[in-house]
């Protein structure tokens, strides 16, 4: 309890209280009514920065607790509280430097240490994390479940550590049967090919949100009402709006969007990094709004206030989402598309974009939005993405002149122990063969091949790409023989830049959407045979087609000979396919009718259709 020093502290007490209880409207109010009462009050400037903090206004946030700590520098609890408002606005760095002046003051303040590790795996010092999440696991009880999930993120994410993703696990395992949802939506994914426990996580998430920032959700009447007569208008909502694997495949599309029925707009919270991509994005729409400055609050305000019938979360709960807006129901429809494979958990989203493989009719239970199935694929593709004329040498790369070539471009943290022990094996089966990984981070390259040598494997049959540009990138696959990728988390990007580049992938299809991209990708350009469904099938086949090369040059000339026709790769017709998703979605809102799940139809004009199930070519076999 606070101390009854001044006149101002009775409100303070009634503002902790209704803080606590999760009615942050009515506690800012009495936080501004002592701050008029004492307005250089450093506790009440505090305790406000956290209110507004957790409704999601963290630049006002972080200006509040930077002038309480001008006034009493001293106070390792408003350090931390700056920290863990920096680290909600993407700050990294200056979040580690709070969490850094609270632990001078309170050494063994071990949420500090929580904020401070935090912050490490922002800035990408994975090892340190790992460390420093381990040390709040031993000693804090109270931040055990979450130092769990920091350790296991840091661990997986980056430095491949499986003695440390082994000891997370338990705590998490621990954690989740005893009803704990300690597993963010995103970072499920990775950990699980359970689309339950994904729905479970995202609905979880969705609830801290709105418990944390007092979301009031504007519901639109679904009454009938006419059709107005203009365009109808969409916004593409997203921190990606740069050279961003999101970027990369959807700018063609927003190009080709017909404007005659359309205005587009992109509504933009990220950085802008000056890049050809962010020229040609903006040039792209109809309008361009940058929103970096502003909260959810404010921008989906202005969607509405701008007659926005159509909001598409690019995003989701992927790195810099900003899921708040859409859960203050910024337009009458609501999509999530592209960005996060997974259900958003809220019934502020309206529809989630999918195919039949992704998201067959028989996994829709598993979505709290209505699913519209693409086509042929959910995924969009930039035709204009350009493969470099000049292919480094493969010595350049650092490859063996000679030898088969398996290539596994996923982020490290995709990475499974069964799924690296089956591409040990296949080396150990293949002679002269090697691994081709991208990894720049040194602890993981260790930690991989101290892997690799206890599968019996010389740690030099990996080979660690460097970092490069995107158009070079896909230049360098003419080295690669043969992409592997793993589950749960497939390879999404990643599958069509391979298939772009002429490069077989070899998958193996899971339950959950993210775990049956790749799957979705191969049967759009007609190589459903690549599909496989169990890791001893995945093996074999990946064994098979690294020993019959006449077999895998046989694919590589399918794919050069389809690349202009196949629908992973005919952006015009998947864009007026999602358009005529979007009239449907329209129509039905004007009409006063409830979202239904749909499958848009393989010709256009055509009447959408129930949900389809997994094509012949793709269902397990008995």
């Amino acid at each position: 309890m606070l101390p009854d020093l001044d006149p101002v502290i009775p409100l303070l007490h009634r503002g902790l209280a209704l803080q606590k209880d999760g009615k942050l409207p009515a506690a800012e109010q009495v936080y501004r009514q002592a701050l008029g009462l004492a307005p250089g009050h450093p506790l009440t400037l505090h305790l406000l920065g956290t209110v507004v903090g957790q409704t999601g206004r963290w630049f006002e946030a972080i200006e509040l607790l930077q002038s309480s700590l001008r006034i009493q520098p001293a106070d390792p609890k408003a350090w931390n509280n700056l920290a863990v408002a920096l680290l909600d606005a993407g700050d990294s760095t200056k979040a580690l430097g709070a969490a850094e002046r609270a632990l001078a003051l309170a050494p063994d303040y071990y949420a500090a240490k929580l904020s401070w590790a935090n912050a490490c795996f922002g800035l990408k010092r994975f090892a340190e994390a790992v460390e420093t999440f381990r040390a709040v696991v031993c000693h804090s009880s109270a931040l055990r479940r979450m130092a769990w999930f920091g350790l296991w993120r840091s661990a997986a994410a980056a430095v491949c550590d499986r003695n440390a993703m082994d000891e997370a696990a338990l705590g998490l395992n621990e954690a989740l049967s005893s009803g704990d949802m300690v597993l963010r939506p995103f970072d499920a994914l990775a950990y699980a090919d359970d689309p339950q426990l994904h729905c479970r996580s995202a609905a979880a998430e969705v609830a801290r949100i709105m418990e944390r920032e007092g979301v009031n959700p504007y519901a639109w009447e679904r009454s009938a009402r006419p059709a107005l007569q203009r365009r109808i208008r969409l916004a593409y909502v997203s921190a990606d709006f740069h050279e961003h694997a999101t970027a990369y495949l959807m700018a063609e599309l927003f190009e080709r969007h017909d404007r005659s029925r359309f205005e587009v707009i992109a509504v933009s919270f990220g950085p802008d990094d000056r890049s050809p991509m962010r020229k040609r994005l903006k040039a792209a729409f109809d309008q361009f709004w940058d929103v970096s400055q502003d909260n959810a609050t404010a921008i989906s305000q202005r969607m509405r206030d701008e007659g926005v019938d159509i909001a598409i979360d690019l995003k989701g709960f992927t790195r810099d989402s900003r899921p708040s807006i859409f859960l203050r129901k910024p337009a009458p429809v609501v999509v999530s598309y592209l960005g996060y494979p997974g259900t958003m958990g809220s019934t502020a989203y309206d529809y989630v974009v999918g195919d039949p493989v992704v998201t067959p009719a028989e996994l829709a239970p598993n979505y709290v939005e209505k699913v519209v199935q693409m086509p042929a694929t959910y995924q969009v593709n930039d035709t204009q993405r350009v493969i470099a004329a000049q292919v480094p040498s493969r010595v350049d790369e650092g490859l063996p002149e000679r030898g088969f070539v398996f290539a596994a471009f996923n982020n490290v943290y995709k990475i499974t122990p069964a799924f690296f022990a089956a591409w040990m094996r296949l080396l150990a089966a293949v002679h002269g063969s090697v691994l081709w990984l991208v990894c720049s981070d040194t602890d993981a390259q260790s930690h991989l091949r101290s892997s690799a040598q206890s599968h019996g494997i010389d740690s030099q049959r990996l080979v660690f790409a460097r970092r490069a540009p995107l158009a070079q990138h896909l230049a360098r696959h003419a080295h690669a023989d043969l992409l592997l990728d793993n589950l749960p988390y497939n390879a999404h990007t990643t599958t069509s830049d391979a298939l772009w580049a002429g490069v077989p992938v070899v998958t193996c299809m899971g339950q959950a959407f993210a775990g049956r991209v790749a799957a979705s990708l191969l049967n759009a350009v007609g190589l459903p045979e690549l599909v496989t469904h169990s890791l001893p099938e995945y093996e074999a086949l990946a064994l098979r087609l690294a020993t019959h090369p006449q077999e895998l040059r046989c694919m590589r000339a399918h794919l050069k000979a389809v690349r202009s026709t196949t629908p992973l790769f005919d952006t015009e017709r998947f864009t007026r396919d999602l358009e005529s998703a979007y009239v449907h979605m329209h129509e039905r809102r004007l009409q006063g009718l409830p979202p239904e799940g749909f499958a848009v139809p393989e010709i256009l004009g055509a009447g959408m259709q129930p949900l389809r199930s997994v094509p012949p070519s793709l269902q397990t076999s008995p």
